[in-house]
């Protein structure tokens, strides 16, 4: 009696799993989030980090140094080209110069005396009055007054150089960045006294990947974004290429011109960069989360009828996020699975959420 209570009890379990299966398989199923396939373009970029640069940029420096007796310029001041911006004392570089000057003119005076003495010394040699001798004399001391006069221009002109080299001149018209010295300092030579930029000038300096590198060519379309702008984005174009890669970066230099920069784009602000290194246009997308690899064979999951159905599919570019189909299977509007794992099966009922 007992054992017929086990074998009925055990029976009664196996028709309630058997039922509970048989339940499963026809009205169970995974709730799994969808998305629709679309027709777009899709945009491959190089992603990139760097800061604002400058192609115009100078440090200035007194060279003879010396007590700074004018200041031109300070920090954020636009300067024109030549534009005295500091000078040091210049008393002794003056004396020198009129020094110099009055040497010159000097020798000017002994030229002109000694070239009339010439002349008449060829006149009375015709007249047979003076003797070759007092001719070669003459001549001789022409030639002594010109050297005399070559070398007190030469005096001049090196005075005038080092009076020059008193002065800090712009190089070229633009903006002070960094002024360090002030009225009164006493500079030693080769002191850094400025640093300026020209504005027109700015680029972006961007490290790119050496894998990606090969992607990246001069006149690439470049959408710029800085933290100083938050979310606004402005464009650009690769300028230049640096042909070298860092070896403990790995990484290779661009420069990106901007066609539109903002205004207050200052030198050392933080930049990321996409460059649009190829761009496709009215293709089949799907997201490349809904892809995946089965059996060597890239597939995703169509959902018809409320089941998970495998759709075998031959893959193009990617984007990161989205990949192009090529093989003409799947159409816009279809809905696959988003996010499949291994736990799928073609014809597992599923219901979709959001």
């Amino acid at each position: 009696m007992k054992k017929k209570f086990i074998f009925a009890i055990g029976a009664v379990t196996a028709g309630v799993v058997v039922l509970f299966l048989a339940y499963r398989s026809i009205f169970d199923g995974r709730t799994v989030t969808v998305s629709r396939v679309e027709r777009g373009n899709l945009v491959m970029v190089v992603y990139a980090t760097g800061n604002v640069t400058a192609d115009s940029s100078a440090t200035l420096r007194s060279e003879l140094g010396g007590i700074v007796t004018y200041i031109g310029a300070r920090e954020g001041m636009y300067v024109k080209r030549g534009e005295i911006i500091l000078r040091t004392d210049d008393n002794d570089d003056l004396l020198k110069v009129e020094q110099a000057s009055a040497g010159v003119q000097s020798a000017k005076v002994d030229l002109q005396t000694k070239m009339q003495d010439l002349q008449r010394t060829e006149a009375l040699f015709e007249s047979k009055s003076v003797t070759q001798k007092s001719l070669d004399d003459a001549r001789s001391e022409v030639d002594l007054a010109k050297l005399t006069l070559q070398q007190n221009q030469i005096a001049l002109d090196i005075a005038k150089q080092r009076l020059a080299k008193t002065e800090i001149t712009a190089p070229f018209s633009g903006v002070i960045i960094s002024a360090t010295a002030k009225l009164g300092d006493y500079l030693l030579p080769n002191e850094v006294c400025f640093q300026m930029i020209a504005p027109s000038s700015i680029l972006v300096a961007a490290d790119v990947d050496e894998q990606d590198f090969s992607r990246v060519s001069k006149g690439q379309k470049c959408v710029v974004a800085f933290d100083a702008y938050g979310s606004e984005k402005f464009d650009g174009y690769v300028y230049r290429i640096v042909p070298k890669t860092d070896e403990a970066t790995k990484t290779s230099k661009v420069f990106v011109r901007l066609t539109n920069p903002p205004a207050n784009l200052n030198v050392g602000m933080t930049a990321t960069v996409n460059i649009i290194t190829s761009e496709l246009r009215n293709v089949i997308l799907v997201p490349r989360s809904a892809v995946m690899r089965l059996q060597d064979c890239d597939i995703v999951y169509a959902v018809e009828n409320g089941r998970a159905k495998i759709v075998r599919v031959k893959l193009g570019s990617t984007d990161g996020k989205y990949s192009e189909i090529l093989n003409g299977e799947l159409s816009p509007g279809v809905e696959i699975i988003s996010q499949p794992d291994a736990s799928f099966h073609d014809g597992m009922r599923v219901g979709t959420g959001q």
